[in-house]
């Protein structure tokens, strides 16, 4: 017979030691209501309910009696104890046993004889000690001696009893028998007390004579007395030595006498009933209460009963007793608890009332454990209590430190030891006292008259809590036996039948008292003598129970292992979070997936999910423990999710009335299964009948089906849960907040820590239901770190799946992540050694890449797994269970390398060398794949086949034959396969293919399908592995950062990460369901599905799911199709619109399908009343239909024409009940609640739905804009909108109307005037409406309500929309006129862009209006800042070219409104004119801009830069001029009041810029083309020129600052190569000298003259010698200077101008006289042909120079470029003599020449001087002359004979002047004008004298009048200067006379020698004084006189 031991079910011991798991307790959970029973009745036969009474025990012998079975199914201490009958009782048919079944011993340690050699008695345990060498229990005190009462109530019974043995045979044959029965009946007839030795001894010695009749009456007897506490420790006599051993209780003599009566089964029936109700009667006394061994062995007794008994009704008794029996064990405990911590919360509140602070003791934070914490009486002020005497161990454990039990001591307490724990320990009997003796005080402490102290209470506390573990590890230990298959299939097997019983009980234990496993009050203390929690004790043997249990295929057993986990699941998932995680992954989830698991598995599974699905904090807790964490097996809460989506989206077919009954079914069952707690409170029936029977009768409903509907409801109730939570949780918050400002200030800040609220305690929470709050969250439940570690839990999984699908992009992306440290090899190789979740196959081809960096990464991914020790086939295999080995033969090959050298670094001595490892590894491969692969044909390998390949190879030596056997058998026995593929294969029930071995591609494998319990056993066997791994990875992170930590949910957000994670599962399960069934109920079910989800998105702005939902729900409402709606599309509709009523905030752009469905449903009604459906198109074809069409085109033309002709009414087509729920009266409510209710959104929201209806309404208009009666319902609905949320404040309407005024400009512009004309009439209407609420000053709102109107006329090109926005305007300004504020400046944007139009009558129509705004309400729009838009609109109305007498009329209107402006009292200027005080300024308001500009600003600049656009823009003639002449007259009359700050603004906006199209042309030729260009240049420009040196002298104090601007304006001007432009240039800087040459101080001539050297600059033509280098092109894009300025931020932004003038070329001058390039004539003068080809110097040569080619090189091409080189070169010659000409007539003029200081005329002659030497040095430099000849650069070789006589001439007369000058400032610097001067007169002289008179007749011509200035100023020099120079003279004169001399020359030369001769010779002077030359003009004028040719 098999022994069911509890000591010896564990085989593996090591095991158990290692299945240790730390956790904390949970709070009890409520108390089940009353009056709730089971369905089942164990006793109904044979069990009545009478209990006894003391007046009528005589009776009670031979009466039935009864078990009074209370309602929570076992009896509580203060019950009736059970009664059975005590006359013999019929029983019925014994079950028969088969021959093959051996018996067995039901119960570990029972007595009963056995024939397995497994068996033990349990008698023998006791004397040698368990197996486990379990130390003595330590002392327990004795209970004080009863005094027992003088007499019994009755003896009655006792007597009868006695005397019914006395009588019997075997009294009288045995004589001690029979005198012990005398004894005791005359010790009772004495009427004196009795000793109970007396009475017990018959008894017993009557259960050993084997008679039935006797022994039935001695235990009837025992039970009786057992019931009365009459069994008690004997009284001791005073003498008697109290040191000695006390004996054994008599309690525990009379258990081991009863339970001696049962033998085996063919114990009679009789006794077995009197057995257990004396044991019950035992177990049940109230008073002397039995532990320990005693305890034991009646509940092994019983429990055999029930195995052994082939009794069905004793069976059944025997189970209600066990089940009675062990219930009381744990309802003790529980009461226990119950005491406890109501003392525990009497202290709190005492101690809160009497602390200052008012702080609170924390259960959690400070926990009195039973047998280590002292309770203290505070009222008393005891710190400690007296001590009971006891042991000397039992004080020296009261005496050690008192550890507080917090919450991070549970979850970081060590592995229970309960070795010390054993099932032998000692019987123990305590009395429980009464009220009256001992009472617990509120201060915690228990009182009684000899002031016991605690520690008493709390070592008896802890008796009861070892009874309970040791039942409950008892329990464990008997369901933990593996039975063979045989036994499985048989459930009346007695090893069934008692893994059923454990399992059940365990059930049922933990179902009713889970108080107990979860509080952490109740602890028991192991072999460490520390304090652990019940729960955590039985954690390992829990754990283990269900590991072996929960996927067993047994249906019994595998759903009692799923309540089992769902209890663990419910209340005790904080003490077991990672057993949960592996039970979920490796067993339930697991099973799930697996195609071919048994049915009834998956049922029981989708209903514990069911369960899960509604309880919110549980699947929280589930998500934040283990979908949050990174160190979890995997996403458990999405993984649920998942798995239930992919059973809702399985295609099923099933019938209508086949859904409808499984509908009402499934509600009953639903409704039963809600009671599940109730359920489990007692067992099933567990006999033969009821185990023969088979009460699962399968339905006719298909699996996959009731499935599918299982996952709907429980996603479902996932949605509900996730809502609950969130608004309850959300709708805490809100309390709190609301209540914050309220709360005292001395509040505890951590109150939401207190024990007994609903979130802090996190045992307790996991008990709670849906109806409790989540409050405030804790501080380790924070929202933000739970979402940051799913992102990165979602990265690394992101990461894993680029490593499996690409391994070494993964990598890269693990290493950028962090998730691998570094790109070492080893860290690479360590992550994926440790990581389970990556590919093994692509972990092969990764590793065996034959790349350096992967098979560095192979070597240490290799190098980190220890072999040491191991054999060599283990070893293999484990290599090969980390990767899959790829097929190529070079990976194989480097793979095998690495391993024999890692394995012989392991095990040196193993083989001789590494190659014999090597060899070996191959050989082994190959055998796996000979043995295993189906695809390996003929023979196979055998044992001598592999004994001979591998010979040798051990260093030319053999293996043993043995040990190359072992090989060869292990492998045939057991294949080398992954894991992972095997565990694939199981999950979708298929054999593993051909091929995916370890070696597929080089080698093939095979696999012999398993049997389904070996499935089973694999998936056991796999769990329990993972336990032991991860327990001993539990063990190692303790030590380091502590064990994981368990999350308590708190916070509500935690529900909107758990939807963003899964809402695609939940979309895809509903969209299957939706498809494929038409049941309502079901159909319903989906629609809640839907309707949470949105709610959920909404609450937690998910912007992609809420989309996708929506969307699909507005597509479910099937509206495009509204002939194929159904019902289902009706509830989606209903659904659609109910959100839009309750989520309106939070919808956002789901406001358009849910608008656009609004919009379908207006279609329909329409075609419901009679409409044609094709002229109301559906609104979702606006997006693809061209809003340019307004007519359809000739095919759809034709195919409308074919379709319309319909038989009958329009409507008939479609469902009638559809057409009037979508028409009827609530329908049309619900849509008008939604637009009516658009006032009660946030501001946001109500953008958002403006935004979408928007978008709703253009497509309409696009899908039927082509008709003659377009759809507009969503238009008109725009209009509602906005009257219902006119009342908002003006920031929200801002944004409203924002999105409102873009689509209204967008239909404005539509070409269907019908939609035009509405959508303007509406905004007329609403624009009236909104006009009349008033605007404050500084809004300009109306402006911004106002622009549709602006951008409709400005961009429609329909004239009637055009002149209709002109006429809304108008009755908008003749209604509300005063009402009006900023609305103005968008009234004049939509005048002004009617001003540009070329139709009349808008021209005049606006223009009209404009001028009545003008004369009746100028100060209105002064006021309100609308006058720069004022003069926009005039400004626009003056350049309108087509209307000349419109554009005179605004002109002279602008004209006006200077002196109007001026007069007005609103204008700033009116009131500064008035010296009107601040206040009253103030009582104007002002613009807007009058915070950032100044009055000027604001009212000048608006006039005057109207007129300058006029006069740069207009095209009229006319017009132009007289804007002009208005701007500088309004400047001149004005000015004087301008800041300088001012006069800057107009500088640079508007002076300045009049000129910049000499700069950029291409600025003014946007504008004008070429002939108004040139017209305007010639007109208008130069007329402004002079008007600015007008204004510059007008008010030159004023201006004087910026004169270096005018002069660069004028520099600007003479720059130009458009002739008149230059000389006009040169004319006005005349002018503006000669005007202001008295006011010019110091700085300015300073600044005229630096002007003066920037125009020689850049006139000065350095090209010259560089134009005919190869490289010319460089020097042309330097351009010298010509277009640089060179001073000032004027010159900086005229540089800018010069450049972009040098990027164009010149264009043709078609009139030849304002022309871009200077004559031809010019150039020829400007540079003369030399006369002497010789020598430049020669004056005199030949006419002309012979032009030859030297050597043979011929005349170049002149390419248009290099021509407009050449030509900006000539140009620039011109300019020179311009320059020359200026200064000579500039100072020529006396009141200039004597107001410029000497040293800034000076610094003007070096600017002659130096021109005079670039020209002298060109003119001599004859092969450059040639050259340029050659090359085109004119049709004669050029000179600069002009330039050089020009610039000489003027110097020499203008120093002459001044040498000659008598004033001071000339005086003193007469020294440096001689310096300046003789030098270059003696070499001016001296080239004269060299000049040939036949060759150079026009160099003498030119230089004679210089030579007359020099010799006629050199005469009259004082004397004393004369004569230091009159040797150099002398001598030139003397050279003159060799030529032909003129009569002006003689003359002169005739004065010069005259003055030799009275100087040195004594001459007498001539009487006539000599005229000293006060304006030499002789040479330079007659110079520039003669220059007529080129001089205009």
């Amino acid at each position: 017979m098999s022994q069911i031991d509890g000591d010896n079910i564990a085989t593996d011991d090591n095991y158990i030691e290692e299945l240790q798991h730390n956790g904390f307790a949970a709070s009890p959970r409520e108390e089940t209501s009353d009056g709730q029973q089971s369905g089942q009745d164990y006793t109904r036969e044979h069990i009545g309910t009478r209990r006894h009474h003391e007046n009528d025990e005589a009776s009670e012998v031979s009466s039935r009696a009864s078990l009074d079975v209370p309602r929570n199914g076992f009896f509580s201490p203060h019950d009736a104890p059970i009664q059975i009958e005590s006359s013999p009782i019929h029983h019925g048919a014994e079950t028969p046993r088969s021959q093959d079944q051996k018996p067995l011993e039901p119960f570990p340690g029972s007595s009963v004889a056995t024939t397995s050699q497994e068996q033990v008695d349990y008698r023998e345990e006791i004397e040698t000690g368990s197996a486990s060498e379990e130390p003595e229990a330590p002392p327990v005190k004795a209970v004080p001696p009863l005094r027992r009462p003088s007499t019994l109530p009755s003896m009655v019974f006792v007597v009868t009893a006695l005397e019914t043995i006395g009588s019997s045979k075997e009294a009288r044959k045995r004589k001690q028998f029979g005198d012990s029965v005398h004894t005791a009946l005359a010790a009772i007839k004495k009427n004196e007390p009795v000793d109970p030795e007396v009475i017990f001894e018959p008894l017993r010695l009557a259960t050993e004579t084997g008679n039935v009749q006797l022994t039935s009456t001695a235990l009837d007897c025992i039970g009786k007395l057992i019931t009365y506490s009459y069994f008690v420790m004997p009284v001791m006599p005073p003498e008697e030595d109290v040191t000695e051993k006390p004996p054994i209780p008599l309690i525990e003599r009379a258990i081991d006498t009863i339970c001696d009566c049962f033998q085996d089964e063919t114990t009679s029936g009789d006794v077995q009933l009197q057995i257990m109700k004396s044991l019950l009667a035992a177990i049940l006394n109230d008073k002397i209460i039995v532990h320990g061994a005693g305890l034991l062995k009646a509940i092994r007794q019983v429990y055999n009963i029930f195995l052994l008994s082939r009794s069905v009704p004793n069976q059944q008794v025997a189970q209600g007793t066990l089940t009675q029996m062990v219930g009381t064990v744990f309802e003790r405990v529980r009461v226990r608890l119950s005491q406890k911590e109501a003392a525990l919360n009497m202290n709190k509140t005492l101690s809160g009332a009497n602390t200052a602070n008012g702080s609170q003791m924390d259960l959690h934070s400070a926990i009195i454990v039973t047998d280590t914490d002292t309770l203290t009486n505070e009222d008393e002020g005891d710190t400690t209590s007296e001590v009971a005497p006891a042991s000397t161990s039992e004080d020296q454990r009261s005496q050690e430190p008192r550890e507080h039990m917090t919450l991070q001591s549970f979850e970081n307490a060590k592995n229970f030891d309960d070795t010390r724990i054993g099932d032998n320990v000692a019987t123990t009997v305590t009395r429980a006292p009464t009220f009256s003796e001992k009472q617990r005080t509120p201060s915690g402490q228990y009182t009684n008259g000899e002031g016991s102290a605690l520690e008493e209470e709390e070592d008896e506390d802890e008796i009861y809590v070892k009874d309970a573990f040791l039942v409950f590890r008892s329990m464990c230990r008997l369901s933990t036996k593996i039975l063979p298959q045989e036994q499985l299939q048989d459930l009346r097997s007695q090893n069934m039948r008692s893994k059923l019983i454990s399992l059940s009980i365990l059930r049922m234990l933990m179902n009713n008292n889970m108080e107990v496993f979860t509080s952490p009050l109740v602890t028991i203390r192991g072999s460490a003598n520390e304090p652990t929690s019940f729960g955590q004790a039985i954690n390992q043997y829990l754990r283990l129970a269900l590991s072996r249990n929960g996927s067993s295929a047994v249906r019994q057993v595998f759903e009692i292992g799923c309540e089992i986990f769902w209890l663990m699941l419910k209340d005790m998932r904080v003490m077991l979070k990672r057993e949960i995680e592996v039970f979920l992954k490796e067993i339930y989830f697991a099973i799930l997936e697996r195609r071919n698991a048994p049915q009834f598995q998956k049922l029981y599974i989708m209903k514990i999910l069911r369960r899960l699905s509604n309880e919110p904090r549980a699947q929280v807790e589930v998500y934040l423990n283990y979908d949050c964490d990174r160190t979890a097996l995997d996403n458990m809460f999405q993984k649920m999710i998942e798995v239930l989506s992919k059973f809702c989206t399985v295609p099923i077919t099933v019938s209508a009335q086949y859904q409808q009954l499984w509908q009402e079914q499934q509600n009953k069952e639903l409704e039963a299964d809600l009671d599940w707690r109730e359920a489990g409170e007692l067992p099933p029936s567990l006999n033969t009948a009821t185990l023969a029977q088979n009460p699962h009768a399968d339905n006719d409903f298909p699996v996959d089906f009731v499935l599918k509907q299982n996952a709907l409801e429980s996603l479902v109730r996932t949605l509900r849960s996730l809502m609950a939570w969130s608004q309850e949780g959300l709708a805490a918050t809100e309390v709190k907040i609301a209540d914050t400002d309220a709360r005292s200030s001395l509040e505890d800040p951590r109150a939401s820590f207190d024990p007994n609220s609903k979130v802090g305690r996190s045992p307790q929470v996991s008990g709670l239901d849906v109806s409790q709050t989540p409050e405030t969250p804790l501080l380790d439940d924070d929202p933000s770190q739970f979402e940051k570690a799913k992102q990165r839990k979602t990265a690394l999984m992101n990461g894993i799946r680029q490593f499996n699908f690409k391994p070494k992009r993964g990598i890269k992306v693990l290493i950028s992540d962090g998730f691998i440290p570094d790109d070492t090899p080893e860290s690479i190789a360590a992550f994926i050694l440790n990581s389970e979740d990556l590919d093994k196959v692509a972990i092969g081809e990764y590793l065996g890449e034959g790349e350096p960096q992967n098979v560095a990464i192979m070597h240490a991914f290799v190098d980190q797994m220890d072999f040491t020790k191991r054999h060599f086939v283990d070893s293999l295999r484990y290599f090969l269970q980390s990767f899959r080995l790829p097929g190529e033969a070079q990976k194989i090959d480097r793979f095998m390398l690495k391993f024999a050298e890692r394995y012989m670094t392991g095990n040196p001595g193993a083989f001789a060398n590494a190659d014999t490892a090597y060899v070996l590894a191959y050989s082994v491969i190959l055998l796996n794949t000979d043995q295993h692969s189906t695809k390996m044909k003929g023979r196979r390998m055998t044992l001598e086949d592999f004994v001979k390949n591998n010979r040798g190879i051990n260093d030319n030596a053999d293996l043993p034959e043995e040990y190359l056997k072992g090989i060869y058998d292990e492998i045939a026995h057991n294949e080398i396969v992954l894991n992972t593929e095997r565990e694939h294969a199981a999950a979708l029930g298929i054999t593993l293919p051909v091929s995916t071995g370890i070696a597929s591609g080089f080698f093939s494998r095979d696999l012999e399908s398993e049997a389904a319990h070996q499935a089973d056993q694999e998936m056991s066997s796999k769990t329990e592995q993972r336990l032991k791994m991860m327990l001993r990875g539990q063990k190692r992170l303790a030590s380091k950062a502590g064990a994981p930590k368990y999350i308590p949910a708190t916070s509500f957000r935690h529900a909107g990460s758990m939807f963003d994670v899964t809402w695609m599962s939940f979309l895809s399960a509903f969209s299957g369901q939706m498809q494929n069934t038409t049941n309502l109920e079901t159909l319903k079910l989906v629609m809640e599905g839907l309707k949470l989800a949105i709610k959920l998105s909404c609450m937690f702005d998910l912007e992609t799911p809420r989309v996708a939902f929506v969307t699909y729900l507005a597509n479910l409402t099937n509206l495009s199709n509204p002939r194929a709606m159904q019902a289902k599309n009706l509830e989606a509709l209903k659904i659609l619109l109910d959100l839009a009523l309750s989520e309106g905030n939070m919808l956002k752009t789901s406001w358009v399908d849910i608008l656009t469905c609004v919009s379908q449903i207006d279609r329909l009604q329409l075609i419901t009343g009679g409409v044609d459906e094709d002229i109301v198109p559906d609104v979702r074809k606006g997006s693809i239909i061209d809003s340019g069409k307004s007519t359809p085109t000739p095919g759809r033309r034709s195919q409308t024409a074919n379709r319309r002709p319909r038989p009958g009414p329009t409507g008939l087509a479609y469902q009638s009940e559809i057409m009037q729920e979508t028409t009827s009266t609530s329908m049309i409510r619900t849509v008008d609640k939604i637009f009516s209710g658009t006032a009660e959104l946030t501001g946001d929201a109500m953008v958002h739905f403006a935004r979408a209806l928007s978008e709703v309404s253009w497509n309409e208009i696009q899908s039927s804009g082509h008709t003659e009666s377009p759809r507009m319902y969503s238009l008109q609905k725009l209009v509602e909108i906005s009257y219902y949320n006119m009342g908002r404040v003006r920031f929200e309407w801002t944004n409203i109307w924002q999105v409102l005024g873009e689509h209204f400009n967008e239909v404005g512009c539509h070409n269907n005037t019908n939609i035009v004309f509405f959508a303007l009439d509406s905004l007329r209407q609403l624009s009236k409406r909104f006009m009349e609420i008033e605007e404050l000053p500084g809004f300009k709102f109306q402006k911004d309500f106002l622009k549709p109107f602006e951008h409709v006329i400005t961009n429609s090109t329909v004239v009637i929309v055009k002149d209709m926005v002109l006429r809304c305007l108008i009755q908008m300004i003749q209604a509300n006129g005063d009402n009006i504020r900023s609305g103005w400046k968008t009234m004049f944007g939509v005048f002004t862009v009617a001003a540009r139009e070329p139709y009349e009558a808008l021209v005049n129509l606006s223009f009209d209006q404009v001028t009545h705004i003008y004369n009746t309400r100028f100060g209105v729009v002064i006021s309100q800042g609308a006058f720069a838009d004022l003069i926009v609109c005039l400004t626009e109305f003056s350049k309108n070219f087509d209307f000349p007498k419109i554009s005179l009329r605004a002109v002279e209107t602008l004209k006006s409104t200077v002196p109007r402006m001026l007069k007005t009292p609103e204008c700033p200027l009116y009131q500064n004119m008035h010296s009107i005080s601040a206040p009253e300024q103030n009582e104007n308001p002002l613009s807007p801009l009058a915070n950032r500009q100044t009055q000027e600003e604001q009212y000048w600049f608006p006039v005057l830069f109207a007129f300058h656009d006029i006069l740069m823009t207009g095209e009229d003639l006319e017009v132009r001029s007289q804007a002009l002449n208005y701007l500088f007259d309004t400047l001149i009359k004005y000015g004087g009041d301008f800041p300088p700050q001012f006069w800057d603004t107009l500088w640079r906006q508007l002076l300045y810029p009049i000129f910049m199209v000499l700069r950029s042309r291409s600025e003014m030729t946007k504008v004008l083309n070429h002939e108004d260009l040139s017209v305007w240049l010639s007109t208008t420009m130069i007329q402004a020129l002079r008007n600015m040196m007008a204004l510059f002298t007008h008010y030159f104090d004023s201006l004087e600052y910026m004169l270096d601007r005018f002069l660069d304006l004028l520099a600007l001007c003479i720059c130009q190569e458009n002739d008149t432009i230059a000389r006009i240039g040169s004319n006005c800087m005349q002018t503006l000298i000669l005007q202001n040459v008295t006011k010019f101080q110091l700085e300015h001539w300073h600044q005229i003259v630096t002007a003066f050297v920037h125009l020689f600059e850049r006139t000065t033509a350095h090209q010259l010698f560089t134009a005919t280098n190869p490289n010319w092109q460089a020097t042309a894009n330097e351009d010298d200077g010509f277009r640089r300025a060179s001073q000032g931020e004027a010159d900086n932004v005229l540089a800018v101008g010069e450049h972009m003038k040098n990027t164009r070329s010149p264009s043709p001058n078609p009139n030849g006289t304002n022309g871009d390039v200077h004559t031809t004539e010019e150039a020829e003068s400007a540079m003369q042909p030399p006369a002497s080809p010789e020598n430049g110097t020669e004056m005199v040569a030949e006419p002309n120079i012979p032009v030859v080619p030297n050597n043979g090189s011929q005349q170049i091409a002149v390419t248009p470029a290099r021509r407009r080189f050449f030509n900006k070169i000539i140009t620039k010659c011109v300019l020179q003599l311009l320059m020359i000409e200026t200064v000579n007539e500039l100072f020529s003029n006396n009141e200039v020449y004597a107001q410029i200081p000497s040293p800034e005329l000076l610094r003007l002659m070096a600017l002659l001087k130096k021109s005079y030497m670039f020209a002298k040095r060109f003119n001599n430099d004859n092969e450059l002359r040639r050259r340029l000849y050659q090359h085109g650069f004119m049709k004669q070789p050029p000179n600069l004979l002009k330039q050089e006589s020009g610039s000489a001439a003027t110097y020499v007369s203008i120093l002459v002047r001044m040498y000659f000058d008598d004033s001071d400032e000339r005086r003193r610097s007469r020294t440096e004008t001689e310096a300046a001067l003789i030098p270059l007169c003696v070499e001016i002289i001296r080239s004269y004298i060299d000049l040939d008179d036949e060759t150079q007749h026009r160099n003498i011509v030119a230089w004679r009048p210089v030579v007359i200035d020099i010799m006629e100023g050199y005469s009259n020099f004082p004397l004393e200067d004369f004569e230091r120079h009159v040797e150099k003279f002398y001598e030139l004169a003397v050279g003159l006379l060799n030529r032909d001399l003129g009569q002006e020359v003689r003359v002169a030369l005739q004065i010069f020698l005259r003055r030799v001769g009275e100087v040195r010779m004594g001459m007498q002077p001539l009487p006539t004084p000599a005229q000293t030359p006060t304006s030499p003009r002789s040479a330079s004028s007659a110079f520039f006189g003669r220059s007529t040719s080129w001089t205009r």
